[in-house]
């Protein structure tokens, strides 16, 4: 009976290793393991892939430390905040004089390939245009910045605004 039991027991243990796939008296071998990319997974309502389109970069969104060359030769720095929807770029900023005076500033603007182009205006009626352009590692951007509203002012001008990302 001992003799019958280990028959049984060694033909279950056979059948275990032959569904296991441990059928080969060959030494195991090492193999790489393949990358393999995962198809989407079907919506549940409309049994199409589900596709998650990747943000959109908005590089300029974000708080930028800031200075500006007045055309008397003194560079005023001010706290710039960005805030880019698409295309279009608003923000605001805030600077003082050494003379205790205090100003706050609105800038409106639309991007231009790596460079956005705009207006600002400040509580002391001061209004204008400005330029600034990204670079490449996008943490500053250099600029110009004049007080008319003709383009052409702006292109020419050496008034600069540069900035830095905080």
């Amino acid at each position: 009976m001992k003799t019958f039991h280990g028959i049984i027991l060694a033909g279950i243990v056979c059948v275990m290793l032959m569904a296991a796939g441990c059928t080969s008296s060959a030494p195991a071998t090492t193999t790489t393991p393949v990358v393999t990319t995962a198809a989407p997974a079907p919506s549940l309502l409309t049994g199409t892939p589900a596709v998650t389109p990747a943000p959109e970069a908005l590089p300029w969104s974000g708080t930028w430390n800031s200075s500006w060359l007045e055309s008397n030769g003194n560079q005023t720095p001010s706290v710039l905040s960005l805030v880019q929807t698409g295309s279009k770029i608003s923000g605001t900023y805030h600077y003082s004089y050494p003379d205790g005076a205090s100003y706050n500033g609105s800038l409106n603007a639309t991007v231009r390939g790596d460079s956005i182009a705009g207006t600002y205006s400040e509580t002391d009626n001061d209004t204008g245009l400005f330029i600034f352009k990204l670079s490449e590692d996008q943490h500053t951007f250099t600029g110009r910045w004049v007080h008319a509203v003709n383009e052409s002012e702006l292109s020419n001008s050496t008034l600069t605004w540069n900035g830095i990302r905080q």
